[in-house]
């Protein structure tokens, strides 16, 4: 018996062998044999196994392909992912099969720069989102030898500079007229099949908003709208995975005979700027509305609108300040306009 090794001594619980089948768990008897003892008492412990018994139950799944956060080469986006076979059936005791959420394909699309196709192997994950242990994967079986599947990559190329446009519906209120609508961002970036983007270069490569989206009906302010543009694409036209889906439509609402002049922020007068210090804004352009007062707005000129902040007794900071305006006669000032500037001081040594 001293040169006895765990590996000469084997357990078997044969399932036939059960008496009762309506016990909980259910006891299965043990015996032990050894090849290299001819005879001896061979005693288990515990003597029986116990084995919980459940309905056999087949469960069929639709195959989900994921490329997780891997990315294909630049100038590209993943357009379609497919699975070969699209479904598999899984068969296992029913406890176990109905905690089965999804069956997932997972594929590492990085650095792609064409169409590929890929054997990967597949995870089964439970409904707590979390993927099947190994020992009870033990007990499931795939309706196919090899729990794999095939992966089609389709790649599609990304398509910068698409332009945001749309109209609107309805009138203003009584005084009042729509002077502009602006899109934030006026550009985005797509992705799609050869075939879809040369139809939307065709068209100018312009997404339009439906005009009924933005309605000024009653308006006599400015206002904003968020539009979901994803639903706005064309077919086989995506968003770029950085895109977001949302923009927002700026609409202009001003009294009539007036107008919007956009006036660089390095034409503004700074005034009264504490010695040592240095004036810097926060945006590149104020917007000035102006009505005409007995002159035609077509004579003014951008270069007739003198603007100027006061920044006196203001020391190092930020600051959101009023915006002066001096207008040539025949002209009035709609509404007071305000700017965010930065009092800084200068880097030693900057240009």
């Amino acid at each position: 018996m001293d040169k006895l090794t765990p590996e000469d001594l084997v357990a078997t619980a044969d399932l036939k062998q059960i008496v009762n089948m309506n016990t909980d768990p259910i006891m299965v008897p043990i015996a032990v044999t050894c090849s290299r003892l001819k005879s001896a008492d061979l005693t288990p412990n515990p003597r029986n196994l116990s084995v919980d018994i459940d309905d056999i139950m087949t469960q069929e799944y639709i195959v989900t392909v994921t490329s997780g956060e891997s990315q294909p080469g630049k100038g590209y986006e993943i357009g379609t992912l497919s699975a070969n076979p699209d479904k598999v059936s899984i068969t296992g005791p029913q406890s176990l099969v109905r905690k089965i959420d999804k069956v997932v394909a997972s594929v590492d699309a990085s650095n792609l720069q064409e169409n590929t196709t890929k054997q990967v192997g597949l995870e089964i994950i439970d409904k707590n989102q979390e993927k099947i242990s190994e020992s009870q994967m033990n007990y499931l079986k795939y309706d196919t030898s090899v729990p794999k599947v095939y992966v089609s990559v389709g790649l599609w190329a990304i398509q910068n500079d698409v332009s945001i446009k749309g109209g609107y519906v309805g009138k203003a209120s009584d005084g009042y007229k729509v002077d502009k609508i602006t899109f934030t961002p006026e550009n985005i970036s797509v992705a799609g099949s050869q075939e879809a983007l040369e139809a939307l270069t065709a068209e100018g490569k312009v997404i339009r908003v439906p005009d009924e989206t933005i309605d000024v009906t009653g308006k006599n302010s400015d206002f904003e709208v968020k539009v979901n543009i994803e639903k706005l694409l064309p077919d086989n036209i995506k968003l770029t995975k950085d895109t977001s889906d949302t923009v927002i439509a700026s609409v202009s609402i001003l009294p009539q005979d007036s107008k919007e002049y956009s006036v660089l922020t390095t034409n503004i007068t700074g005034q009264n700027v504490a010695e040592g210090l240095q004036l810097v804004y926060e945006t590149e352009k104020v917007q000035i509305r102006i009505r005409e007062n007995g002159a035609q707005l077509d004579q003014l000129k951008e270069s007739d609108i003198k603007v100027s902040v006061d920044l006196s007794g203001r020391t190092e900071g930020t600051y959101l300040v009023p915006v002066k305006v001096s207008l040539p006669p025949g002209y009035d000032l709609v509404e007071q306009q305000n700017t965010t500037v930065k009092l800084v001081k200068p880097v030693k040594g900057g240009r």
